[in-house]
């Protein structure tokens, strides 16, 4: 006979699963971030080479992006992270780039035909819904337009969710007509085409 032993599960608060920080987006951010700014420093030789600024992109995207994007398409942004995002994303750009700020060019001549990378992280969060809303099966299907129906809101600004973001991406705000729409497979496309985000 062997001897089986119980061991407690700890509860915590916050926990990784996938890579990514589940309880808070602003956390992930920092994560992704960081890792990001350490690739980036890495490359700091192909930056300042004489490379042409197409393929610098190419790389800069292959590489520095997919780090600081990961798992975005779940983050919950407030206007004042898409703030941060950006801001964090331009300035990994000019680096990429070779950019000096005594140059004075403008946020538009550096980005050029490049969105916003909120605008990216914006389609991508909308591709992730409309596809777990179209799968039943999924178990996050049953909470994806979930909102609380009774209870008592606490004092303050209540918190901004990820049913908020969608509301904010499609322009609706009835739950139930955004979850029509993203049954429609072809409409919400065309939805996630028009973007409610300005270029930089």
């Amino acid at each position: 006979m062997t001897n089986s032993t119980e061991s407690e599960i700890e509860q915590v608060s916050d926990f990784i699963y996938l890579g990514s920080w589940v309880a808070a987006s602003d956390k992930d951010f920092e994560v992704r971030k960081a890792k990001a700014w350490a690739a980036c420093h890495k490359m700091k030789k192909v930056w300042s080479s004489g490379m042409r600024r197409n393929l610098k992109v190419r790389l800069f995207i292959a590489t520095v992006e997919s780090i600081l994007l990961y798992g975005s398409e779940t983050w919950t942004l407030t206007e004042s992270m898409k703030k941060r995002v950006d801001g964090c994303y331009t300035r990994m750009l000019r680096m990429a780039l070779n950019i000096d700020w005594r140059w004075g060019l403008t946020n538009r001549e550096v980005y050029g035909s490049l969105p916003r990378v909120t605008m990216k992280i914006q389609e991508r969060r909308m591709r992730l819904a409309g596809h777990i809303h179209r799968h039943p099966e999924l178990a996050a299907h049953q909470v994806l337009l979930w909102e609380p129906s009774h209870g008592n809101r606490s004092r303050g600004r209540p918190a901004f969710t990820y049913v908020d973001c969608l509301r904010k991406d499609t322009g609706l705000q009835d739950v139930k007509e955004i979850g029509g729409l993203m049954a429609d497979r072809l409409l919400w496309r065309q939805r996630i085409d028009t973007p409610t985000l300005k270029p930089p």
